[in-house]
């Protein structure tokens, strides 16, 4: 992914992570490298320390080829979503 992919696809993660419900999926496309995929928050909790987290499916499409991948992002004091795993 290009640093144009890497910005849409944070910028998608950060809105679906703060503002979809579970298992709404948000979908992000760079025109120009042709390179999309999508981020789906799967589980949303607070931990012990009542930190606020989801877990999230996210599928990247580069060049025909599909990849999946599972974590887990937790809101910074910032409000900001940070990957935690």
């Amino acid at each position: 992914l290009d640093q144009a992919d890497q910005a849409e696809m944070q910028r998608t993660a950060q809105y679906a992570l703060e503002n979809s419900r579970v298992d709404e999926t948000r979908t992000w496309r760079n025109p120009d490298s042709g390179n999309s995929g999508t981020i789906t928050p799967k589980r949303t909790y607070n931990t012990e320390r009542g930190q606020h987290c989801r877990e999230y499916q996210q599928t990247v499409l580069i060049g025909g080829e599909e990849r999946q991948a599972y974590g887990t992002a937790c809101r910074q004091p910032d409000g900001a979503w940070k990957i935690v795993k």
